[in-house]
């Protein structure tokens, strides 16, 4: 795992909203909750942890975001910034603490 956790560490890549919208539209995109860490999520999807991915996906800790969330990350006036990594063919994101472009 820890091998696995280093290469995905290496793949997290940032960007705002717009630029992960066509993922969205595709309904590839799930949203990893401020308490759980984005790179254990990845790992768990990578590996096929379907127990784990169910936890967190009852739990509402890994989700599809909701319409209005969406709304609210398209905002012109305060972009919403995000770390995110691909685990074909999902991309999980997870706002980035504190961070906002503008």
């Amino acid at each position: 795992m820890n091998d696995l956790k280093e290469k995905l560490k290496t793949e997290v890549e940032t960007a705002d909203w717009d630029m992960l919208r066509i993922h969205h539209e595709r309904q590839a995109v799930f949203l990893v909750d401020q308490s759980i860490e984005l790179l254990d999520v990845a790992v768990a999807v990578a590996q096929d942890n379907s127990q784990l991915v169910s936890m967190w996906l009852t739990d509402k800790k890994l989700a599809r975001p909701e319409e209005e969330l969406v709304s609210e990350f398209e905002k012109d006036d305060y972009k919403k910034i995000f770390d995110f990594v691909i685990i074909q063919p999902y991309v999980l994101v997870q706002l980035k603490k504190s961070e906002t472009l503008h």
